[in-house]
Order: C-alpha cells, then structure tokens, then sequence
C-alpha cells in the first residue's frame, strides 16, 4: 500500500531523529509527531549556546526561559558581556529563529543559537542594567535612548495589554532609579508608529483645546456680528450719500440727487441685503453648529476621547 502522507517536514531536524521518525510506522501513518492533545511535535528546534552564568529552562517546544546577566546577543554582548554586576536578567522567549528554526546546520551540526532580538517570535527581557533601545533598534523619540538602566521590553508580532477595568501608563514615580540616581525630570510617554520619529509631536490636552477652541469660535462669531453692524451702519450712509444734493449758486435752489449716485447706492444696498446679510447669518448658523458637533460632549465628533487621557 502506498505510504500516507507524513505529518510534517523533517527538514531542519537532526539527522538520527530524522532517520528514526522516518523508519517509524507511526510517523508515517500520521500519528507520531503530530502534536495532538499536547504531545510533543517533530519540529526544528535550535539549541542555545548558554554561558556559564545563565540558567536554561525549556522542554523541547522551542520555549525557553533563561536567567542569567544581559545578552542582547552573543556571549560577549550587552553589561553581561562585559563582566558588569547589577546587570542580572530574565529572558522569556517562545520561537527562536521564528519563522526559520533548524536544529542542524546543511552540514548536519547542532545549531546552538544566541539571542536574536531582530529575530526571534516573542520575547519577554527583564534586566536590571541594559540599552534596551539600542539592542532594539528602537528610534530615540522625545523620551531619548537611556543607557545602563534597568528596563523590560515585550517584543512580538502582535501585543495586547488588556485589562477589565483600567489601565495606566506612568512615568516619574520615583526620585531616584533603579541605580541610586536622582530622577531630575519627568519622562514623558511617546507613542511612537513604524519606528520613526521625524514627525513626532505633543498630544494636545483635550480640555484645555476645547476651552480654545470654545473662546476662538466665539471671537469668530463676534466678529461677524461686528461685520454685520459695519454693514448696517455703511448702508444706512449710503443711503444718504445717494439722496444727497447741493445748493444751487442759483438762487438757492437744491439739485436734483446724483444720476449715477442713486442708481449705485440701490445696488450696493441690494447686494448687502441679499448677498452680505444673508451670508453673515448662514456663517454664524454654521459656526453654531461646528461647535456643537465638535466641542460639545453630546456632538457626533466631539474632539475628546471618552476613555483616554495623558497630560
């Protein structure tokens, strides 16, 4: 009978288990290796070159938890690297090498891999003393890049922090940091997409906008009530320039109005009443209405956010 189709591609996988997997009528028939019910898979799984200071916790899913000194990369790297103290850490990954995990090289070696922060699918790192931006590779952002300091970083393809109630992101608790330093400013909070930080600007204060923009709407609106008694004001003048006549030197008879005048004061105040007027009072509507779609709590696009808030 010809053979079912296997379960899973044995590429990657060391060459003796390779060969057992495949010589196993049980692997073949699709049950062996299958990761049903939580047993263990027939996948690639990269070992980890330890250092002498760090303690490897893993049970063959590709998950380890390792507690040793900071290692952004190989044994060499980061405060561990360089022999500092205060640099103890934990570092929580599920997926090393992600996508591409192989437990032999093309030549059949053990692979024994070092962290990979570009890399590898999802990290946890807790250390006291780090560069966490820079083994990151994250932008410096208004908050800036900070050096030996003591940090966690979760890094993943997608992060969800929920929570039933609230959730809080604060800064500048402390005076002193985790080295014993005064703490002499607030850090702010950077929200920071696609790692670029050339257009970063502040968030604006949703209360204090609303009150602005609530006092600017107002001016705006005062000014068109200004506007509107200029133009009453200049109708009714032009009115009496259009009726206006002289004394004759002949016998002191008036004169007859302007011909050109009482024609152009009957346009100029027939213009302002249908054009200007009526303009000014559909401006004024509407600048009514822009405030209570935006800067009124009930309006459709009311500009504050009704759960979040940052200073």
């Amino acid at each position: 009978m010809p053979k079912s189709k296997k379960a899973l591609d044995l590429s990657g996988i060391a060459g003796g288990l390779k060969e057992q997997l495949d010589s196993s009528p049980a692997y073949v028939n699709s049950v062996l290796g299958k990761g049903i019910g939580g047993s263990r898979t027939s996948e690639p799984i990269p070992g980890f070159l330890a250092a002498k200071a760090e303690q490897v916790l893993q049970n063959g899913t590709n998950a380890y938890i390792v507690i040793g000194k900071d290692r952004p990369a190989s044994k060499m790297s980061g405060y561990g690297g360089r022999g500092d103290s205060g640099a103890g850490t934990l570092d929580f990954v599920a997926g090393r090498m992600a996508h591409n995990p192989s437990s032999v090289t093309d030549s059949g070696e053990n692979i024994q891999a070092d962290p990979n922060f570009k890399v590898d699918a999802s990290r946890i790192y807790i250390t006291q003393k780090t560069d966490v931006d820079v083994n990151f590779d994250l932008v410096e952002g208004k908050v800036g890049n900070p050096t030996a300091k003591a940090a966690i970083a979760l890094k993943s393809d997608a992060i969800r922090i929920i929570a039933r109630e609230g959730v809080k992101i604060v800064t500048g608790t402390d005076v002193k940091n985790s080295s014993g330093e005064d703490i002499v400013s607030v850090s702010g909070i950077d929200l920071i997409a696609g790692n670029d930080d050339t257009s970063l600007q502040p968030i604006a204060l949703g209360d204090n906008l609303n009150e602005s923009l609530n006092k600017l709407t107002d001016f705006v609106d005062k000014l068109a009530g200004i506007l509107s008694s200029a133009i009453t004001y200049q109708m009714k003048y032009n009115a009496k320039i259009a009726a206006h006549t002289h004394i004759s030197p002949f016998f002191g008879v008036p004169t007859a109005p302007s011909e050109v005048l009482i024609p152009a004061g009957i346009e100029v105040a027939k213009n302002h009443a249908i054009k200007t007027i009526q303009g000014l009072v559909k401006f004024r509507t509407n600048l009514k209405f822009h405030k209570q779609t935006y800067y009124a709590v009930s309006g459709g696009k009311y500009i504050n956010s009704s759960f979040n808030n940052t200073n």
